[in-house]
């Protein structure tokens, strides 16, 4: 049987893609860089193994040691760790000859390092089933004519902070950014804003050039638990490029709490910005 190695941060997804790549007949063998393993993923996995961050390296040892030419990545790991300075002294060893230190530059250097010792990274998407939506309106509320409007802003907006490298989401309201995510994250972002304003739209896509095999934008669950304690009305992602996790749970929890759920594309930007060029002439 062959076997994926499963590099797994924290939350749900190491779940999903190791509950879909069994499936596929694949022996999972889990490399987990975060302090806790899900019961499931330790139920499915054939091997776990623990690397903290700073040790990195390790990897390509256990891969080598598995017999593994093939990985996947998933999970979160979160930005404040990548500061302890056991961790810094890592990073610099393994990017240096990267521009910056983005989660993008970090995960590319990463990728590269286990493609010169033959291993290769495979396409989150690939494992990750229905989790990824195509454009539409996702539960059963649609945003206003307003939130169409702040939907589109933002996502114009989003778009230009993923090709600058700061961040996925951008939070506004009346056609002005109230917040931008940077190193904290989306939940603390959208808190943030939500302590300057009530009535939100939050806007989350891919990166400019995103790469499948990493860092994929995620929502879930947890996403529309601090969207409601900030008083946030609409979540749009963009279609095809962002993964919800538990979609249906989501999106029914989002129902339930009267925030609509919209996935949208550039194509649907360009022409809701037209119909309002065209209205307003």
């Amino acid at each position: 049987m062959k076997k994926l190695g499963l590099i797994a941060g924290e939350g749900e997804l190491p779940a999903v893609m190791a509950r879909n790549a069994s499936k596929k007949g694949l022996e999972v063998v889990v490399i987990s860089v975060s302090e806790e393993i899900d019961p499931e993923v330790a139920d499915i996995a054939s091997g776990i193994h623990r690397v903290d961050l700073h040790d990195i390296s390790r990897v390509r040892e256990i891969l080598r040691n598995e017999g593994i030419s093939e990985v996947a990545m998933i999970g979160k790991v979160w930005r404040k760790e990548t500061y302890r300075p056991s961790v810094e002294e890592a990073i610099e060893k393994m990017a240096h000859t990267e521009p910056d230190r983005a989660d993008v530059s970090l995960l590319a250097a990463f990728v590269r390092d286990l493609r010169r010792a033959g291993i290769s990274v495979a396409n989150q998407l690939e494992y990750l089933g229905d989790a990824v939506p195509d454009a539409g309106i996702l539960g059963h509320l649609e945003p206003s004519p307003a939130e169409w409007e702040d939907i589109s802003f933002g996502f114009n907006k989003a778009k230009v902070i993923s090709e600058a490298g700061v961040g996925q989401t951008v939070i506004v309201k009346n056609l002005s950014v109230v917040a931008v995510e940077a190193a904290e994250g989306t939940d603390e972002a959208i808190s943030r804003a939500g302590r300057l304003a009530r009535g939100c739209v939050v806007v989350k896509v891919a990166w400019q050039d995103q790469d499948k095999r990493f860092d994929i934008p995620t929502v879930g669950p947890d996403t529309i638990d601090v969207m409601r304690a900030a008083g946030a009305r609409v979540l749009a992602v963009e279609a095809g490029r962002t993964i919800i996790v538990r979609r249906e749970d989501t999106v029914a929890f989002a129902d339930e709490s009267q925030i609509p759920v919209v996935a949208v594309g550039e194509v649907d930007v360009f022409e809701h910005n037209d119909k309002r060029r065209r209205s307003v002439r």
